[in-house]
């Protein structure tokens, strides 16, 4: 399934690519007095370049903004074992009360079961 999607927009890339392929000059001196700070790219590279810098910063963003909904998840899943914890104890405890105060009751014989089942 994700050859069907990836294929297609592999191809998209590369003619992009293709045809953005002319050289554009790019300064990181703000004031324009260092020539050692100028380059020239492709303006592909540019562009994506471009692109995957803002991908890579908008998750970033996500990711920080979605961090009490992960923390809340967290303290839930926790919370939710120690309850699971308490109940199983609970029901133990309970079983091991119900042993000790009811007294064991004697074992069917065969014609007392035959006799019940009959009536």
């Amino acid at each position: 399934m994700s050859f069907v999607i990836l294929a297609p927009l592999a191809v998209l890339i590369v003619i992009f690519c293709v045809a953005n392929r002319a050289p554009v000059t790019i300064s990181l001196d703000p004031l324009g007095t260092l020539p050692q700070f100028v380059y020239d790219v492709p303006l592909f590279l540019v562009i994506m370049a471009a692109l995957i810098v803002g991908v890579v910063l908008g998750g970033i963003g996500t990711w920080l903004t979605q961090g009490h909904y992960r923390r809340s998840a967290w303290r839930r899943k926790h919370e939710m074992e120690r309850l699971k914890r308490e109940a199983e104890d609970a029901k133990e405890r309970l079983r091991q009360e119900r042993e000790i105060r009811s007294p064991a009751l004697p074992a069917a014989s065969g014609s007392t079961a035959l006799a019940v089942s009959r009536a």
